[in-house]
């Protein structure tokens, strides 16, 4: 994105007071609020089920969600001399939720269960009618173990290895069984079942619920970037919020037990749901992350990020372990 991109704007019926560089995008003040210019590269489709998702949640009382801007025409992206697509999105003056702070991370697992309901067993007929695809995570877990498997394999048939490769080595059988034990368990769990329903209902997963993506704003809490939204078990949302927080807290118990409880209160898992979440966590998706980049990337040169990235994997399992045996027993 270039400077060339704020021609787009003109497309638009506002008046710009200012602009300056944001994350990938242009920041933009105008005459009639905050917004934010991105380079847009999905379906048409795509891009109309989201904004009537926000619209939804907007209506039905939750504000503080980004909202897609038409242009003058009505699009819902506009196009430069180049043919790329860009979107304009409301924006919020706000801080990220800091991970640091157990209010703002409190805040956050309370507004995430509230959108949650808010977005649960939709009747909406137009939002109903888009095809909104996600994967199962049997699908998912089943194509990660395969994964692993290959780069063992690979890393196996080399003449000569590296550090990282030796300890991929030393310590794949442990973490590849922690894999296969938690296919296992969810196969035996009811989440089939549990996924169904929620296909059936329409229910709503943010996609990318991360501290990123909330923001503390005079007016509350504010959660954007709703580009990864589907129709699948909300419980995602919140394993993966609890996983990158945890990580960061050396899987503190009392954290991750404020964050379960918090959730609970504004949006209570029954029995089926809590069983399906500790499989979840059981599964070694950051040791299966560190794998894939590096199977992936060029191995003929091993960043040293990916290399400390392993040995935190290694240096903390026994903390994951020891929370998940904690809060479900």
């Amino acid at each position: 994105m270039n400077e060339h991109s704020l021609e787009v704007l003109e497309q638009y019926d506002m008046v710009v007071e200012r602009t300056a560089r944001g994350r990938g995008t242009y920041l933009v003040w105008t005459d009639k609020g905050f917004y934010q210019l991105f380079e847009y590269s999905g379906t048409d489709a795509r891009l109309a089920f989201e904004r009537k998702l926000l619209l939804y949640i907007s209506e039905a009382g939750f504000e503080n969600v980004d909202m897609i801007y038409k242009t003058k025409e009505g699009e819902l992206y506009c196009k430069d001399f180049s043919g790329t697509k860009y979107i304009l999105k409301r924006c919020f003056s706000g801080k990220e939720c800091d991970i640091k702070k157990n209010s703002d991370i409190v805040k956050a697992v309370d507004v995430m269960a509230k959108l949650h309901l808010l977005v649960n067993k939709i009747n909406d007929e137009e939002l109903r009618s888009y095809e909104i695809n996600s994967t199962s995570l049997l699908e998912q877990y089943k194509k990660h173990n395969r994964e692993l498997k290959r780069v063992r394999t690979f890393i196996r048939n080399k003449n000569r290895r590296t550090k990282f490769e030796y300890d991929i080595l030393k310590h794949f059988d442990e973490y590849y069984s922690y894999a296969v034990d938690a296919y296992e368990a969810l196969e035996e769990s009811g989440y089939v079942e549990l996924r169904k329903r929620a296909l059936e209902d329409f229910s709503i997963c943010h996609g990318a619920y991360n501290y990123h993506n909330v923001l503390m704003v005079d007016s509350g809490v504010a959660v954007v970037n709703f580009d990864h939204a589907n129709v699948n078990l909300q419980l995602e949302d919140l394993y993966f919020f609890l996983r990158k927080v945890m990580e960061k807290h050396d899987w503190d118990v009392k954290l991750g037990s404020q964050i379960i409880d918090k959730y609970n209160e504004a949006r209570p898992m029954d029995e089926g749901e809590w069983q399906v979440f500790k499989v979840m966590l059981m599964y070694p998706e950051k040791y299966w992350k560190i794998l894939n980049q590096y199977n992936n990337g060029r191995k003929s040169w091993i960043p040293d990020k990916n290399v400390e990235k392993l040995q935190a994997v290694y240096g903390k399992q026994h903390l994951k372990m020891e929370f998940v045996k904690r809060i479900w027993t």
